[in-house]
């Protein structure tokens, strides 16, 4: 039998175990209980009995049950008794904000920007614990990225453990079958890209006599600008020059990418009525056949995928993601992490019970746990296909697991062990991994500068309106210019004098 098959045997016993109240030791075949990477007993505290764990993460749906099969079968797995609050994530942030007025903390709590005022005030007044000393006892904390650590140092020290994700997923998605009809190749270049949008704009892309198509779409968040900008040659957010901080705005290459958005808006190359689009508005335009190209995330092609053979039969999606630009092959990397779960001194009192917890986390990264909370269970959540695993029902999986329990997971989704993918999800998972070589990263990431903490957001969209304004025609260069200006009295200038102190500092 395969070691596939194996693990997921071993997953199935143990939730069948839990369900007809036997120990997991016994429906796995007394070494379930042992972490895979071999956890010292006296860091986890194994030894001890079921350790109680009171944590707050956020959902994405409606809430679990707190006897349900997964949830038992993390208990029984890692030696817990869990205590989880559920908390929408539409209201997480105010959530944060409010227990940590309140005083009545979780044990473990999943902060979403380590770096907001009132997170920084509390961990420099000591009110959470640092975890860097205690990370290398432990096989699966240890080998998470140190690169990703230093980004969320504060003061140069760890403060938590973040759930890593994976480092650059953008690129661009576009039908394929309608680049067959207007006769061109997948671009490889700015000016190949330019050719494909103005093709799948006036050469009747989908073969219906109409010239009712458009080239790209995009919405007022502007994503797929940021990865355009980055083609060309501008920083990923923030760049350092002459050893200072410098916003990727102030770069020309941003300009020319702002030119560049400009043209496509001027020729109709791009959804006239992008700057007032929601996410959801842009992937309509693709999923209703409208528009033949979008820059996001690649894990969105096989939705697109999926929903575009159900409408149109013989519709086709495809990927690429390295455009040659003035600069070389270049994309925009990401933190490699989304949220932080922190550890407060007042609800965990002591360095024992740290470890324990520490320990908890660990082993949430064994195979096991990964492949659980990745799939969850057999016969419900996901069957076996040529010893492959594939969704029975992923809108299940997603309510029951997805939503919840696998927000608790530190190691990344895509850690668990491969399903049954198509050709273009191989292809893209593939560039997703090759992709991290030429990741530019954001020299802000690890930097701290109160005014950016306490006024950056109410400022940023000084720049974000002058953007939009500039290529829809409402202003010219002096008006952008004249925006940039406004940035800088508004707090621009502090932003860039404290990130820079900061950045010398560590550096």
């Amino acid at each position: 039998m395969k070691n596939w098959q194996i693990k997921w045997k071993k997953t199935g016993i143990l939730i069948m175990g839990v369900m007809l109240g036997t120990t997991l030791l016994a429906g796995c075949g007394g070494n379930a209980n042992k972490p895979e990477g071999g956890t010292n007993k006296a860091v986890t505290g194994e030894s001890q009995g079921p350790l109680k764990l009171s944590i707050m993460s956020l959902m994405y749906a409606e809430p679990p049950k707190a006897d349900s099969d997964v949830q038992k079968a993390v208990e029984a797995y890692t030696n817990t008794k869990l205590d989880i609050s559920w908390v929408p994530n539409s209201m997480y942030k105010d959530k944060v904000n409010v227990t940590i007025g309140s005083g009545e903390l979780p044990k473990a709590m999943l902060v979403q920007n380590n770096k907001d005022s009132n997170i920084l005030n509390a961990v420099r007044s000591g009110a959470f614990w640092e975890v860097g000393p205690y990370i290398d006892d432990y096989p699966n904390l240890s080998k998470m990225s140190k690169a990703v650590f230093d980004n969320i140092k504060v003061d140069g020290k760890i403060y938590g453990l973040y759930r890593a994700r994976d480092l650059s997923t953008f690129g661009i998605i576009f039908r394929s079958d309608w680049l067959k009809n207007v006769g061109l190749s997948e671009p490889k270049t700015i000016d190949d890209l330019y050719a494909v949008l103005k093709a799948f704009t006036l050469d009747d892309p989908d073969k219906n006599g109409k010239q009712d198509t458009v080239g790209l779409t995009e919405d007022k968040a502007m994503e797929g600008f940021n990865v355009i900008a980055s083609y060309m040659g501008a920083p990923n957010g923030w760049e350092v020059k002459d050893g200072k901080l410098s916003p990727d705005f102030l770069a020309p290459e941003y300009f020319e990418a702002m030119q560049f958005y400009k043209k496509l808006y001027d020729e109709g190359l791009i959804k006239q009525d992008f700057p007032v689009l929601n996410n959801q508005q842009k992937k309509d335009d693709i999923n209703q056949g409208k528009a033949g190209l979008v820059i996001s995330n690649m894990i969105d092609a096989a939705a697109y995928q999926a929903s575009l053979t159900k409408t149109f039969p013989g519709a086709d999606v495809d990927v690429v993601s390295r455009i040659q630009g003035p600069k070389g092959e270049r994309t925009p990397g990401g933190q490699g992490y989304n949220s932080v779960f922190m550890f407060p001194k007042s609800s965990v009192k002591t360095e024992e019970e740290l470890k324990q917890i520490l320990g908890f986390f660990d082993k949430l990264s064994d195979q096991t746990m990964l492949d659980l909370l990745g799939w969850g269970s057999e016969g419900k959540h996901y069957k076996l296909e040529n010893n492959k695993p594939v969704f029975i029902d992923q809108k299940l999986f997603d309510t029951e697991v997805g939503s919840s329990y696998l927000q608790l997971q530190v190691a990344k989704y895509t850690a668990k062990t491969p399903g049954l993918e198509t050709p273009l999800m191989e292809k893209y998972a593939k560039m997703i991994r090759e992709n991290e070589e030429i990741a530019v990263n954001n020299p802000s990431n690890p930097l701290v500068s109160d005014t950016m903490t306490t006024k950056g957001t109410e400022i940023r969209p000084i720049i974000e309106d002058a953007r939009a304004k500039f290529i829809l025609g409402k202003i010219d260069e002096a008006g952008w210019q004249k925006a940039i200006d406004d940035w800088r009295k508004a707090g621009g200038d502090k932003i860039i004098e404290e990130f820079s102190a900061h950045y010398a500092q560590i550096n």
